[in-house]
């Protein structure tokens, strides 16, 4: 049935109100369903990306806070690294380090009898390895007192063990005491000595 301006006319004022009506139920219908709903799904969907984007923000920046305090904590370590690898040095700078404790010991006043450096050990770690010296000296309890505090303010790591001070006797008016120990010096293990 065609619809014209004639057919218009004559409807009655209810039929117009009507028509009206129902055009404008169609018209909110047609926006509801074509626009409202989509674009209230994508503002739904829009905060729930805004929610999860604020709860990224404020995790990555607890961890920009944490990261200075990080980079804090591994310059300190990177420094105690520095200062613990002076402390052991590498093999090869052990044949000098234990011709120190021989000097350190002429000059407390005392008289090396016996210098006989063992075997190279590995740690079970691997990290580093151990070369024990044993050593026999005659001098006063006094000069290896000042002997073992001397070694014990080195730089490098030297152990003193099994100490044993016997048979004093007296030489110029001074008693001489024979004192056998063991002294280990540690080395920081070679890449591939720490890989084996």
């Amino acid at each position: 049935m065609a619809i014209d301006v004639e057919t218009i006319k004559n409807l009655t004022n209810k039929q117009k109100l009507l028509m009206v009506f129902i055009t404008f139920v169609v018209v909110i219908s047609a926006f509801i369903w074509f626009v409202f709903i989509p674009k209230n799904e994508e503002i739904h969907r829009l905060k729930q990306e805004l929610v999860t984007l604020s709860d990224e923000i404020t995790e990555l920046r607890v961890k920009v806070r944490r990261l200075a305090q990080l980079k804090r904590e591994d310059l300190k370590l990177q420094r105690k690294l520095k200062e613990m690898k002076e402390q052991l040095p590498p093999e090869a700078e052990v044949e000098f380090l234990l011709k120190q404790v021989s000097d350190l010991g002429g000059r407390s006043g005392l008289d090396f009898k016996l210098w006989r450096p063992g075997s190279k050990v590995m740690n079970s770690s691997g990290l580093y390895s151990e070369i024990p010296v044993s050593i026999k000296v005659a001098g006063g309890y006094h000069s290896v007192g000042v002997f073992f505090d001397k070694i014990s303010k080195m730089r490098r790591i030297i152990n003193i063990s099994d100490i044993r001070m016997t048979a004093p006797t007296i030489v110029r008016n001074q008693v001489v005491i024979q004192t056998s120990f063991s002294a280990t010096a540690f080395a920081s293990a070679d890449k591939t000595e720490a890989a084996q």
